[in-house]
């Protein structure tokens, strides 16, 4: 089997944008899997580009999640161990549409947006953040494409540290099935399964790290 090498090494500003990404990613992997875990006790539904998208569970809706779950778990794996870098490119803009554009297509149309988490009761407004995140977002997406022109190829493998921090984060599935599956829906063990999927999104980047050069 051919090794896992990575093409870039490990850059801070790289990781900034990765991580200030995953920021983004609690919206996709908690829906995905509340919806495969809950079944029908979990509704999950967006505005997107227009577009309502809404599932109670496994419904076929749920595929959106799917595709939005395999673009983000790809954009990580091509910040440092995707060859061609132009995809790497055009799929930080894609990134930036999807979480950005979607939102000022919304407020531009309909006006201001709340994101609702019912589970830990939080409701944020989110046109007064909008604006200078996706800004400062566009300006880091720009600086690493900059900077990622201008480095040369390294073949990193893969290591026993990224191993272990997939087994770290992915790991806790197997209690969270229990959690949302045997739990009582917003009760405590609902509360604590959504507490460990959110940290796990926070801490995804963290299986893509390459190991650092030895100097």
């Amino acid at each position: 089997m051919k090794p896992i090498v990575s093409s870039r090494q490990r850059y801070s500003l790289f990781n900034i944008l990765m991580f200030s990404i995953a920021f983004t990613f609690p919206v996709v992997w908690l829906p995905f899997l509340r919806c495969l875990f809950d079944g029908k006790s979990y509704s999950w539904g967006q505005t997107y580009f227009g577009k309502q998208l809404y599932s109670e569970g496994i419904a076929p809706d749920y595929i959106w999640l799917i595709i939005f779950l395999v673009f983000y778990v790809f954009l990580f794996y091509s910040f440092y161990w995707l060859g061609k870098r132009i995809i790497f490119y055009v799929l930080l803009l894609i990134w930036w549409l999807h979480s950005f554009g979607n939102l000022w297509y919304d407020i531009i149309k309909n006006g201001d947006t709340m994101f609702h988490g019912d589970t830990l009761n939080v409701h944020i407004s989110l046109t007064g953040v909008i604006a200078p995140i996706s800004i400062v977002a566009a300006v880091l997406i720009i600086m690493v494409i900059l900077k990622d022109r201008k480095m040369p190829d390294f073949g990193i493998a893969w290591g026993k540290r990224n191993t272990f921090w997939a087994f770290i984060i992915l790991g806790p599935l197997v209690a969270q099935i229990f959690l949302f599956v045997m739990g009582e829906p917003h009760g405590t063990t609902d509360e604590i399964g959504v507490v460990i999927a959110i940290l796990q999104a926070l801490l995804f980047p963290l299986i893509f790290l390459p190991p650092q050069l030895k100097m």
